[in-house]
C-alpha cells in the first residue's frame, strides 16, 4: 500500500519539478543576457565602480557565489566563444556546463584551436554537423553529461599536447615539495605541493585505507565524520601498514593503485585514433609509454583487433626479482644520470629500445633511472646509449651536450627550455631564486678564501717580526669647536641604536662563516703604532 502511495506522490510532484526547472533555466538565460548587455558596455565599471564582473554580481545582487562565478565567466568570455554563448542564451545548454567548457578551453590554451574550421566538417555523436571544435563542444554541452563533456575535453588535450604532457609532469616534479614538522603542542604539521600523479596516488590511498563512513557513524546531530579527520586516520593506517603488515606496499613488488589501459599499436605510436587511459581518464601516448616502461601502475596492454590481453612476451615487460637484483649490483650508486643522487631503491628500469617497439627485457637493454630522469629520457630531446653494465652515455640531441655538461636552472636538474608553459611563471621565479642563492653562496666562499689567505699572510709576517708597542697617546679632550651631544628626549631618536643598512635576508647563509653578504670586509691597520682616535676627534 505504501509503495502505491509513494508512486502516486512521485507522479504528482515530478511534473511540477520539471516545470520549475524549465522556468529556472529560462530565468538564468535571461539573467545572463542582461549581464552581458550591462558588462559589455562597461557599465559595471563606470557606474558601479567594480573592475571584476563576479564581484559586481556578488555584491550587487542576491546570487550565491557559484552561480555568480558561472555567469561572470560566460559574460567575460562571450566575445571569444559565440556558439557556446548562443547555447547558454537560448537555454539549450545549462549555465554550469557552458561555464565549465569556456573555463577549460581558456585554461588549456584552446581558444584559437576551438575556432579553426575542420578540414572536413565532422558529425557529432548526437547527429549534428560541426564545422569547428567549438560547435562540437557545444553539442556536448547541450546533450552530454558533465563527465562526458570532461572526457571529450581531456581527449582534445591529450591529442594536441602530447609532448607538453611530459613537460608539465617534469615541471610539476620540480615544484613539488613536502615538509613534516612537529609543533610545540606535540602534534605535527604537514605542508607541501604534490604532482598530479602523486596527488592521485595519495588521494586513492586515503580513500581506501579506511572504510567509507556508514549511517551508524553519524553523531548526535546526524552528521557523518568530517573528511579531513578521516584523511588523517587513513594516513596513519597507511604508514602503520607500510612497516608492519606482511602485505605492506612494495616499491618493486609493483603494488599500485592506478590502472593503465592501452593497446599495443597505440603504444608503439601508430595512428590508431585511440588513446590510452589512466584510471579511466584519457592521457597522452607519451605518458603512457613512460608508465608502460615501469611505474607504479597496473598495466593492461592488449591487442585491439582481437581484444586479447597480451602476455608480456619476450620473457616479461618488467624485470623479475633476479634481473632487478643484477641491475642493482651493476649500478650500486643509483640513477644513471650524471650527478643525480637518487638512491638505487628510488630507480625504475628503463628499456633502451622501448618494449612496445620490440625491445627485450634483458640486462643489456635496461638501465636504472630515477623517476624524474626516467621521464626526461622519454622526451624527444635526449637519447641514451648503454656502454657497459650499469653505465650509459646520455646526450642532448640539439646541442650534443652530455648530461654531465648540461647546465641546469633548477635544483632538480631541469633547464629553462624544459619548463612547461602552464607553470613557466612559477618555474622562472624558482629559477631566479635558485640562481640568487648560488651567487650568494659563491660570493661567501670567495670571501672566505680571501680571508683565510690574508690571515695566513699576517701570521707569517708577525712570526718573523718583533711586535710593535704603540706609543702612549695623550688624551686631547673635547675639541673646542664641538658642542656637547644633546640628551635623548622622548620625541627624539638620539638614544636609538644605529641599524645595519644590510637587510637580514641579504646576509650569507648560516652555514657560511664570515661577515654578512653585502658588508665590506673589516679595515686592517697596516701599522699598529698608528693612533686609533677617530678622525673627527683629532686636534
Amino acid at each position: 500500500m505504501n509503495g502505491t502511495d509513494n508512486n502516486s506522490r512521485a507522479a504528482a510532484l515530478r511534473p511540477q519539478i520539471d516545470s520549475l526547472t524549465t522556468q529556472l533555466c529560462a530565468v538564468e538565460a535571461n539573467l545572463l543576457q542582461a549581464v552581458i548587455a550591462y558588462t559589455s558596455q562597461g557599465l559595471h565599471k563606470e557606474c558601479d565602480g567594480f573592475s571584476g564582473i563576479r564581484d559586481w554580481i556578488k555584491e550587487s545582487f542576491s546570487l550565491n557565489e557559484a552561480c555568480a562565478g558561472q555567469i561572470a565567466s560566460i559574460a567575460r568570455l562571450s566575445p571569444k566563444f559565440k556558439h557556446l554563448t548562443e547555447a547558454a542564451l537560448s537555454g539549450a545548454a545549462r549555465i554550469d556546463a557552458i561555464a565549465y567548457a569556456m573555463r577549460r578551453i581558456e585554461r588549456e590554451g584552446l581558444a584559437v584551436y576551438s575556432r579553426v574550421p575542420y578540414p572536413t566538417p565532422v558529425e557529432s555523436p548526437y547527429g549534428a554537423t560541426c564545422r569547428t571544435p567549438e560547435e562540437l563542444i557545444r553539442e556536448y554541452c547541450v546533450h552530454a553529461t558533465r563527465s562526458e563533456l570532461a572526457e571529450h575535453l581531456d581527449r582534445i588535450c591529450a591529442e594536441l599536447f602530447d609532448q607538453q604532457a611530459l613537460l608539465t609532469e617534469l615541471s610539476q616534479q620540480s615544484l613539488a615539495w613536502l615538509e613534516v614538522n612537529q609543533r610545540p603542542d606535540g602534534m605535527w604539521d604537514i605542508e607541501g605541493l604534490l604532482t598530479d600523479d602523486t596527488g592521485k596516488l595519495l588521494s586513492n590511498a586515503l580513500r581506501t585505507a579506511v572504510p567509507p563512513p556508514r549511517q551508524e557513524d553519524k553523531d548526535a546531530d546526524g552528521l557523518l565524520p568530517r573528511v579531513s579527520g578521516r584523511n588523517a586516520e587513513a594516513l596513519h593506517q597507511m604508514v602503520a601498514a607500510y612497516g608492519t603488515a606482511p602485505d605492506a606496499p612494495k616499491r618493486h613488488g609493483h603494488t599500485a593503485t592506478l590502472n593503465l589501459t592501452c593497446d599495443v599499436e597505440t603504444l608503439r605510436g601508430d595512428k590508431t585514433g585511440r588513446l590510452p587511459k589512466l584510471d579511466g581518464k584519457t592521457i597522452s601516448v607519451s605518458k603512457a609509454r613512460l608508465l608502460a616502461c615501469e611505474a607504479g601502475v597496473i598495466p593492461s596492454v592488449f591487442d585491439y583487433s582481437t581484444g586479447e590481453a597480451i602476455e608480456l612476451g619476450r620473457a616479461k615487460r618488467l624485470p623479475n626479482v633476479a634481473l632487478r637484483h643484477k641491475l642493482e649490483l651493476e649500478q650500486p650508486e643509483g640513477c644513471a644520470w650524471s650527478g643525480c643522487r637518487a638512491p638505487i631503491s628510488w630507480t625504475e628500469a628503463h628499456h633502451i629500445e622501448h618494449w612496445a617497439n620490440g625491445g627485450e627485457t634483458t640486462a643489456e637493454n635496461l638501465i636504472l633511472l630515477c623517476r624524474f630522469h626516467h621521464g626526461r629520457i622519454h622526451l624527444d630531446t635526449w637519447e641514451i646509449t648503454k656502454t657497459a653494465p650499469g653505465k650509459a652515455v646520455i646526450r642532448h640531441l640539439r646541442t650534443g651536450a652530455t648530461d654531465a655538461e648540461w647546465e641546469a636552472d633548477l635544483p632538480s636538474g631541469q633547464s629553462a627550455e624544459e619548463f612547461s608553459p602552464n607553470l613557466k611563471r612559477q618555474l622562472d621565479d624558482y629559477a631566479t631564486w635558485f640562481a640568487q642563492k648560488n651567487m650568494e653562496a659563491s660570493i661567501a666562499r670567495t670571501r672566505e678564501r680571501f680571508r683565510e689567505k690574508d690571515a695566513a699572510e699576517v701570521k707569517a709576517c708577525t712570526a718573523n717580526e718583533e711586535p710593535l708597542v704603540p706609543a702612549p697617546q695623550e688624551d686631547p679632550g673635547d675639541p673646542p669647536f664641538l658642542t656637547r651631544p644633546q640628551r635623548a628626549t622622548a620625541e627624539g631618536s638620539a638614544g636609538q641604536t644605529k641599524r645595519s643598512p644590510f637587510p637580514k635576508r641579504d646576509r650569507a647563509p648560516h652555514h657560511v662563516q664570515g661577515p654578512a653578504l653585502g658588508e665590506p670586509p673589516p679595515l686592517r691597520t697596516r701599522n699598529p703604532a698608528l693612533p686609533t682616535t677617530p678622525l673627527s676627534l683629532r686636534a
